[in-house]
């Protein structure tokens, strides 16, 4: 099924994506989803988005990138320097089942939808990361007010 929906469907379900909340457990990978873009590449979500408050349609994002590997602790460690917020300026949003499809202000159009494979290994890592970061820059991060 195809439908557009409005922005405040759009934020409810662009959320339900990236914290896996209306997905099944894959083996024992968190769901989470992935960002496909204009049908080429796919890459991970952080599990937090945030809706700006002065333009409703855009919406903040994080894309992942592959972790490294701290030589010492042998954890998975980020880039912040790469994994930067990125913005999302819709022009529309159309729900086709568990996949949503947005146009953005220049022409593009974006998928987000369930993560699998690759992308969850890397939401996987990245939620590891996140636990061993101090709490304030963690909620930096997530916050998605700054790069």
């Amino acid at each position: 099924m195809n439908r557009e929906i409005d922005l405040d469907e759009t934020e409810r379900i662009l959320e339900n994506l990236v914290t896996g909340r209306t997905q099944k457990r894959a083996d024992d990978l968190l769901p989470g989803a992935e960002l496909d873009i204009d049908g080429g590449q796919r890459v991970a979500l952080a599990r937090h988005i945030r809706r700006d408050t002065d333009e409703p349609a855009l919406f903040w994002i994080r894309p992942l990138s592959a972790a490294d590997q701290d030589p010492e602790t042998r954890l998975p460690v980020f880039d912040q320097a790469i994994v930067r917020r990125r913005a999302l300026h819709i022009t529309a949003a159309r729900l086709d089942g568990p996949r949503l499809r947005l146009d953005l202000v220049g022409g593009a159009t974006v998928t987000v939808q369930p993560a699998r494979s690759g992308r969850l290994l890397v939401l996987q890592d990245f939620d590891t990361w996140m636990t061993t970061i101090p709490a304030g820059e963690r909620e930096g991060l997530e916050a998605l007010d700054h790069d």
